[in-house]
C-alpha cells in the first residue's frame, strides 16, 4: 500500500448532482448511484489504475474495479457519493471490508494516511506498527496467501532474477555496449517500484534492501552512470518503500 493524492472531484459531480444522487439512494438503497463512468475513471486515474489497498492492477483479468466507500454507505448514507469518501478497490478488498465502521474501528485511509507509518513488511507479509495498521490487515485480509502473499513472492522472485542478471554483467560495465544495455535494464527494473507499477510498495522495499542492488548502484556510480534520472526514480521508490522487520 502506498499513499495516494486525492485529485479534485470530477467536474460532472456537481454539488447539485451529489444532492440528487444522495436523495435517490436514501429513498432506495438498492440503487448504485455511484456507478458513473466519470466517477470510476477519475478514481482509477487517482490510484494509477490500482486497488488503493492491495495495489493489484484493476480492470485486468478478474480484478474488476469496485467503488469503495471508506465510510460504509450502509452506515453513512449521506456520504454515498461524497468525493472524499470514494476510493478505487478490488472486489476482494471491498468484499472483505464490507460494512466495517471505520469510526469505531479505524483503518488506513491511503489518501489521508501514510501507510509506512502503520505497516511494515516481513517475508512478503504486512505487519501492523499501530492499531490502525493491525485493524487494516485484519479487516481487509491483506495477508491472504492466495490473493496477496503468493503474488508478492512471485514479484520479488522476478526482481531477484533481474538483479542477478545485471550483477553478473557488471564486470563488462566499462564497455559502452554493455553500459547502454544495463542502464536501460536497470531503469526499467527500478520503475517497477514506482507509483504506477503493480505492488510497487513490495517491489521498492525488496529492491532497496537487496545487497545486489547496493552493489549495482555502487558500480554505476563508479562509472559515472548514476545520473539525475536514476536519482529521481530511486526517490520515488523511497516514497513507495515500507519499513522492514
Amino acid at each position: 500500500m502506498i499513499q495516494l493524492d486525492r485529485t479534485p472531484k470530477p467536474i460532472a459531480l456537481t454539488d447539485e448532482l451529489i444532492l440528487t444522487l444522495t436523495a435517490d439512494y436514501q429513498k432506495d438503497n438498492s440503487k448504485r448511484v455511484w456507478a458513473k463512468d466519470f466517477i470510476t475513471k477519475a478514481l482509477l486515474e487517482m490510484s494509477h489504475y490500482k486497488c488503493c489497498y492491495s495495489e493489484c492492477k484493476l480492470d485486468e483479468k478478474s480484478n474488476y474495479m469496485e467503488v469503495e466507500h471508506f465510510y460504509a454507505k450502509s452506515l453513512f448514507p449521506a456520504k454515498v457519493v461524497e468525493w472524499e469518501n470514494l476510493l478505487p478497490s478490488s472486489k476482494k478488498c471491498n468484499g472483505t471490508k464490507l460494512n466495517l465502521d471505520v469510526v469505531q474501528t479505524p483503518i488506513i485511509n491511503p489518501v489521508l494516511d501514510k501507510p509506512k507509518e502503520h505497516l511494515y513488511l516481513k517475508a512478503f507479509r504486512f505487519y501492523g506498527k499501530s492499531v490502525k495498521g493491525e485493524n487494516t490487515l485484519k479487516h481487509l485480509g491483506l495477508n491472504d496467501r492466495k490473493h496477496w502473499v503468493t503474488p508478492r513472492a512471485k514479484v520479488a522472485d522476478e526482481i531477484e532474477k533481474k538483479l542477478v542478471d545485471i550483477e553478473e554483467q557488471l564486470e563488462d560495465l566499462e564497455k559502452e555496449k554493455t553500459q547502454n544495455r544495463l542502464v536501460r535494464n536497470l531503469k526499467a527494473l527500478m520503475k517497477e517500484g514506482t507509483k504506477t507499477a503493480e505492488f510497487s510498495a513490495i517491489t521498492a522495499t525488496f529492491m532497496l534492501n537487496d545487497s545486489k542492488y547496493a552493489i549495482i548502484k555502487k558500480n554505476f556510480q563508479t562509472q559515472n552512470l548514476w545520473g539525475e534520472e536514476f536519482v529521481s526514480i530511486e526517490n520515488e521508490m523511497r516514497f513507495c518503500e515500507l519499513p522492514i522487520d
